[in-house]
Parts: structure tokens; C-alpha cells; sequence
């Protein structure tokens, strides 16, 4: 069966917009053509079927309406199969030719009229018939009646292949010893070998035919309409592959745009809305009632989280205890004289007595401080209102001063910490956004600078706005600060800008319905979203924005 290749040329454009585009070598004869809102790709499938694909021009978003034909003159019935896709079947495309093509497109208020010209080859035809005639052969009838012939004909070559009994060539003499009896031969092996070599050809044939996969006429879709390299370096991507890998586009325009200064920074608490909680003595754990907070749990401020209980020496314990009959004994001496001096009101000066009870309320308040040392235990108390971040306390465990027990913090006030080593643009900044390690963007606010100079850099605090529920404490983003200098480029998202083989950036440019040109750019960062084409790129171009990645991956 002959391969067929069909060669796609320069279609037709819509008025003021010629396309110097190079002839890509496909699979399929196809036409192609776009207005400044609509772009057409006809692909001719064997058979004379005409696939038809309409999608917007300036983003490659399949178009959702409606399109009608003129082929030759003649109009022709478009099948909608699906949002921007569309089928016709017509007898002018099964004749070889040159088909002059009119298309309508209609999109809400939107409509368009778009002219292409589409060669016919005479190989299509051939192809046509050939697929029509396999279709025929996968027919379930078909396979049936070649599998019973094959049978048939497997037991007519058997019977035939029977030993007949050949004609005596002498006399035979009676005194000749009669031969010795044999086994006979079975003359039917013969005929059940044939009969069953023919029912396995016909079984072996009938899914050859059946399977679509076997025998598949050349120049099908599956086969021959895959992306690829092209030898400039450009990729072919067929529509069909643009649907799935959802390619969308973007035009291009020059503006200004503000410089950036990127920097990795780490999430932090804000110090005002975060604590930790610490024991101010030596002592071992205890918990409270309802045990220890768990991590996640939203704690408030005054909340009683555990218990210290202090340890102490036997020489330490005998000092306290001392100390506190002392003052036990102090305050009963005390209060006898206040009673006394009380009594003795009038003979005895006011200033006396105000002496007196301030000397017993002294006492009493230093046997109030030494009683938690003596027999209570320590409260650990929430500082701040937020949520447990940590937990280092387990039941029994020996803890001091210098031990955080347990870290609070507020989810809805965090800091970013960054270095920055590039001094110059932190005067004049303009704003700054944080990219989290699972591509999420939050904005941030510039709250100051230190003095004081960390691993070469300049340390910076920024205030995170609307922070999500879920950020990561501790985890390392990267900070995008936007300076008031102005720089002149083309904007663009981030996603557009991929890495090439070679190491350079490179974006992608749309330059027909079908081929991606790499273009080698040089960009700056803008903010943790787009970035900034200084060179390398012209305005008015379409650039691919959405699946850049996948288009560099084809080879």
C-alpha cells in the first residue's frame, strides 16, 4: 500500500496579514488561515472528510459557535463535534484538486469570513479506497465467510491428498507365501492437518482484520499527526495536540515596567502576635486537666498550659523551709504589735502604728512569695491568642529556664526574613511579593531594614498580607521587590519563560496554526507571577503563555 504525504502551503491569509511562514511537511493534507479574531486549521482525513478546527487568534482558545462552508462555490453542512471542532463529508473532497474553501465563522455577536485553499492530492483518493476497502474486510460478515472459505478450502486440499490403491503389475504365484498382514496406514491424518491448518489461517487472519491497530491505513492521525522537531529547530504541533495540552497564547505589547530585586527569605511569626512559652525555674512537667495542647490547637491569651513543679536539693529545700518559719515566727511578733499598738490609739503617735502594719504586710508577702517553692506548683500561661506551633513537654520531663515548652503563634500575622544583597534599590521601594515553595503568590509589605550586615547582605522584614491558612512556618520563599526604577520591556507571565537545551530562556512564538518558533530572550523578574522581556522579543507577537513546558519537551 503506498504511503501518503500531503504538503501543507502558505494558505491564503485574511486582508493585512500575510504570513512568511516556511512550508511544514505533515502527514495529512491540510489548509490553514486567520482574521484578527479567528484562525482556521483544516486537516483532510482519508475518505474525503475534512476536520476542521477554529479557535480565537489571539489566544488559541477554541472558539464556541458555529461554522458554515463554501467549497467551490457550493455550500456545505458543517458537523459540530465539539467546542471549536467541527466535521464535513463531502464528494468535492474526495476528487483530486485544487478546493477553493469559504469559511463563516459565527461567535456570538462575532462573525467572520475566511478563504483558504485546499490541494487535494491524487494519492488521496487511492488512500480513500484503500480505507474503504479494509473497512470492508473488518466487516464482522466479511470475517466470517473468509474464515469459512479458508475451512473449506483446508478440507477439500485434505481430501484430496488421500492414497489411492495402484493396479497389481504381475501375476501372483500360488506358491508364493502370502505376505504378512500390517498395520494400516490411516489415510485421514493427512486431510485433519490440512483442514486444521486452514481453520488456523482463518482464525489468525480474522483479528488481523478486526483489529484496528493491524493494517491501519497509512497517513492515519494516530500514526503520522504527532508533534515533533522540525529540522530549523521549530516544533509542529497539531491541533489536536493543542486541545490537549491546553496551548494558549498571548500577543504581545511594550510598556514599562518597574525593576525587580529577587531575594530568598524565610517565613517567620510576627514577633507581636507570637510567643513562647518558658518556665522561670528549674522543675519538672506536669499537665493540666485536659493534658498537654496538641499541635494545632488554637490556645487564648491566659490559658493555662501546664504545670512546673520545682526540684530542689536537700540542703536547698532545709534553706526554704528555714526562711519560712523565720518569717512565720516574724509575722506572729508583728501582728501582736499592731493589735498592741492599735489599742494603745491616742497614746501612742499615728506614724508608729502606719510603721507597724507596713512592716507585717512586708513579711506576709515574702511568705506569700516563697510558698510556690515550698509546696505549689508553677502555671505556664499563654502570652499571645493564636495556635501551637510547637510542643517540646512530655509528662515528667525536667525543664529550665532556657527550654521553650511550648511556641504560639497567630496564622494570620507572619513576617518574611530576607537578605538582600543588592543595597542600591532598597531606598526606593515600590512593593514586593513572596512565592511559596507550591507556586502560591502573596503580596508583602516593606517594614524596614537592619543595620547590621548578615553573610554579606542586608537583613529585610516584610509584612505578609492575607497570609493563607496553611503557610508554612520556617519554609524558605523567594521575594520579588519591585524598586521605583523603570525599566522598558515586554511583560509576561513567568510560565511563559522555560530553560532550552542549551541553557538560555526562551519563550515560544506562535507563528502559524501549527508551528512554535524558540526564541531566545533575556528577561528580569517582575514579581513572583510575570516577568519582564527586555530583548530578544518584538511587540505584536504571539507567545505561547500556557504550556510552554510541554512544547519544549517535544523532540
Amino acid at each position: 500500500m503506498t504511503l501518503i504525504l500531503g504538503v501543507m502551503g502558505p494558505a491564503p491569509a485574511h486582508p493585512g496579514h500575510d504570513d512568511d511562514s516556511t512550508a511544514v511537511a505533515t502527514a495529512l493534507p491540510r489548509a490553514e488561515t486567520h482574521s484578527d479574531l479567528f484562525e482556521i486549521v483544516s486537516v483532510l482525513q482519508p475518505g474525503g472528510v475534512l476536520t476542521i478546527y477554529a479557535d480565537r487568534w489571539s489566544d488559541n482558545a477554541p472558539v464556541d459557535g458555529s461554522v458554515t462552508l463554501t467549497i467551490d462555490g457550493q455550500e456545505v453542512a458543517a458537523e459540530r463535534q465539539g467546542i471549536g471542532l467541527f466535521v464535513v463529508r463531502s464528494p468535492l473532497l474526495a476528487r483530486p484538486g485544487p478546493r477553493d474553501v469559504v469559511f463563516t465563522v459565527s461567535a456570538g455577536e462575532e462573525m467572520d469570513l475566511l478563504t483558504a485553499r485546499l490541494d487535494v492530492p491524487e494519492l488521496a483518493t487511492t488512500q480513500g479506497a484503500a480505507a474503504s476497502a479494509l473497512a470492508l474486510l473488518r466487516g464482522t460478515a466479511t470475517q466470517l465467510a473468509l474464515g469459512a472459505l479458508l475451512l473449506v478450502v483446508g478440507v477439500l486440499l485434505g481430501r484430496s491428498s488421500v492414497r489411492r490403491p495402484l493396479p497389481a503389475m504381475v501375476e501372483e504365484d500360488e506358491t508364493t507365501p502370502a505376505p504378512v498382514p500390517t498395520k494400516p496406514v490411516s489415510v485421514e491424518a493427512p486431510a485433519r492437518h490440512v483442514a486444521a491448518l486452514g481453520l488456523g489461517l482463518a482464525l489468525l487472519a480474522a483479528p488481523a482484520w478486526a483489529d484496528p491497530g493491524h493494517g491501519s491505513a497509512p497517513g492515519s492521525t494516530s500514526t503520522f499527526e504527532a508533534p515533533r522537531r522540525l529540522e530549523d529547530g521549530a516544533i509542529f504541533m497539531p491541533k489536536g495536540s493543542q486541545r490537549l495540552l491546553t496551548i494558549r497564547t498571548q500577543v504581545t505589547a511594550s510598556g514599562d515596567a518597574s525593576a525587580s530585586i529577587r531575594m530568598v527569605g524565610t517565613l517567620v511569626p510576627d514577633p507581636n502576635a507570637s510567643g513562647r512559652v518558658q518556665s522561670s525555674q528549674p522543675g519538672r512537667l506536669e499537665p493540666t486537666e485536659r493534658g498537654f495542647p496538641i499541635l494545632g490547637q488554637r490556645v487564648e491569651r491566659g490559658d493555662v498550659l501546664a504545670f512546673v513543679l520545682p526540684t530542689y536539693s536537700a540542703a536547698e529545700r532545709g534553706g526554704l523551709v528555714q526562711n519560712a518559719a523565720e518569717l512565720d515566727a516574724q509575722i506572729t511578733i508583728l501582728d501582736a504589735r499592731v493589735r498592741r499598738l492599735v489599742a494603745l490609739r491616742g497614746s501612742v503617735s499615728e506614724r508608729e502604728i502606719s510603721e507597724a502594719q507596713a512592716e507585717l504586710a512586708g513579711a506576709r508577702q515574702r511568705r506569700l512569695a516563697i510558698q510556690p517553692a515550698l509546696s505549689g506548683r508553677e502555671p505556664l500561661v499563654a502570652p499571645v491568642s493564636g495556635v501551637v506551633s510547637v510542643v517540646r513537654g512530655a509528662v515528667g520531663q525536667l525543664v529550665d529556664s532556657q527550654v521553650s515548652v511550648f511556641d504560639i503563634v497567630d496564622p494570620s500575622r507572619l513576617w518574611v526574613e530576607a537578605l538582600a544583597f543588592e543595597r542600591q534599590g532598597l531606598d526606593r521601594v515600590a512593593g514586593a511579593t513572596a512565592t511559596l515553595a507550591d507556586g502560591r503568590t502573596v503580596e508583602l509589605t516593606f517594614m524596614g531594614r537592619g543595620l547590621t550586615v548578615r553573610q554579606q547582605a542586608v537583613p529585610v522584614n516584610f509584612r505578609v498580607e492575607s497570609p493563607p491558612a496553611d503557610s508554612p512556618i520556617g519554609s524558605s520563599v523567594m521575594v520579588t521587590l519591585r524598586t521605583a526604577r523603570q525599566v522598558q520591556g515586554i511583560v509576561l507571565p513567568a510560565d511563559a519563560v522555560v530553560r532550552s537545551a542549551e541553557g538560555p530562556p526562551v519563550v515560544f512564538e506562535h507563528a502559524t496554526a501549527e508551528r512554535f518558533v524558540p526564541r531566545q530572550v533575556r528577561v528580569q523578574p517582575l514579581d513572583g507571577t510575570r516577568v519582564v522581556v527586555t530583548a530578544g522579543l518584538e511587540a505584536g507577537r504571539r507567545v505561547v503563555v500556557q504550556g510552554a513546558g510541554l512544547i519544549a519537551q517535544v523532540r
